[in-house]
């Protein structure tokens, strides 16, 4: 069971004893003797070390304002955030399932505690947003991440009680002094109670010999090995690069997509013309080409599609892309296209249907022009 500090801890140490006036005098002394002078005999200041006197402000005002958004246990609090953020669909399973199995009354009484401290306490409340708005902003980009969708179904389920798990174990740090030891363990024992699960599964795996990373996958080194040569290429030779855009759609802020389809809506439409005609061409010769295209072009349903995540505890809500995102259809289509077929097409069209993205994002690259003209 995660505890906090003792809260009398603090006072346990009890106060400084003070010096007596002989022992303050003496160290006065010291002081004065030590101190440089000059010629006149007036004492001369050392030069500054500006460098570390520079690190020394950046890494105070980095800790002060942290501590300005989460609080006084903005370290640990923080932890949590950045394990959320690496958190693979088999860890979030079990932490979901201890947030699930939490009774409804301690959860209610906990609910009531936190508005109660929220409407009274206007930090309190800040920290407890600040904390809100990053786990929302986890959700918002990976409850449709579509290579966890494709290791399971219910991953935005999944993925939001994992989430309110983690805002729970925040809100236990950020109302720490203010709420009684049993509120503090309903909203902090599902996160951490899994996260020790996890952790004695991970070093129970390491002492058996298996070779695999912290969240229990196999390394990407072993699974290519493992792999047979040409499989996982369902793009054609050029899936990896499809792969890695397919991923980063997800990663695009409102603001991205308004200037993606702004940059496709400027495009030269001759030059855009022509190289939609010689990319039809292309796929009319093999419909292997073809078939890759129509692949690759599919897998953007999910984001083009998606305006508002599956509800969990009330934590999600607007994804704030909207319809923007159904807007920004022909200008991922022809990305997609270029990265499929980019080795294969002339370098000019290539270039004229990925533009509005690379424009933008900067990865990935375009395959350069095939040797021999097969894929």
């Amino acid at each position: 069971m995660f505890r906090r500090r003792d809260r009398r801890d603090d006072e346990a140490a009890g106060p400084e004893s003070p010096r007596t006036k002989d022992e303050a005098t003496e160290t006065a002394d010291r002081a004065a003797a030590e101190e440089p002078a000059d010629a006149a005999g007036t004492s001369v200041d050392e030069p500054e070390d500006l460098t570390a006197d520079l690190e020394s402000q950046a890494a105070e005002y980095l800790a002060d304002n942290d501590t300005w958004m989460y609080g006084p246990n903005a370290a640990d609090i923080l932890a949590i955030l950045d394990r959320l953020e690496d958190l693979a669909p088999s860890e979030a399973r079990p932490i979901a399932e201890a947030w699930l199995a939490v009774p409804k009354a301690d959860r209610d009484k906990a609910r009531k505690a936190l508005r109660k401290i929220s409407e009274t306490d206007a930090e309190m409340n800040l920290h407890y947003q600040m904390a809100r708005e990053a786990v929302g902003t986890w959700v918002a980009v990976k409850a449709q991440f579509p290579e966890f969708l494709a290791q399971s179904s219910d991953w935005p389920k999944i993925a939001g009680q994992a989430a309110e798990a983690a805002l729970d174990a925040c809100t236990a740090l950020i109302l720490d002094e203010k709420i009684e030891e049993d509120v503090y363990q309903t909203f902090s024992n599902p996160w951490f109670e899994a996260m020790d699960e996890l952790q004695t599964e991970a070093d129970l795996a390491k002492l058996e010999g298996l070779d695999q990373n912290e969240d229990g996958v196999v390394s990407e080194e072993e699974a290519a090995e493992a792999e047979p040569a040409g499989e996982n290429q369902e793009f054609g030779p050029n899936s990896d690069s499809v792969t890695d855009f397919l991923n980063r759609l997800w990663l695009l802020t409102p603001d991205q997509i308004n200037r993606l389809v702004t940059t496709w809506r400027d495009a030269d439409r001759d030059e855009l013309h022509d190289a939609h005609e010689r990319l039809q061409a292309l796929v009319d010769t093999d419909p292997e080409y073809r078939e890759q295209v129509r692949k690759a072009q599919a897998k953007l349903g999910p984001w083009l599609n998606t305006t508002r995540f599956e509800e969990s505890g009330g934590l999600i809500g607007q994804s704030g892309q909207g319809e923007s995102r159904k807007m920004a259809g022909p200008a991922l289509a022809d990305a997609t296209a270029a990265l499929v077929l980019g080795d294969l097409l002339e370098p000019e069209d290539a270039e004229t249907l990925y533009w509005p993205w690379f424009n933008l994002v900067g990865a990935p690259p375009l395959p350069g022009p095939a040797e021999g003209g097969d894929q």
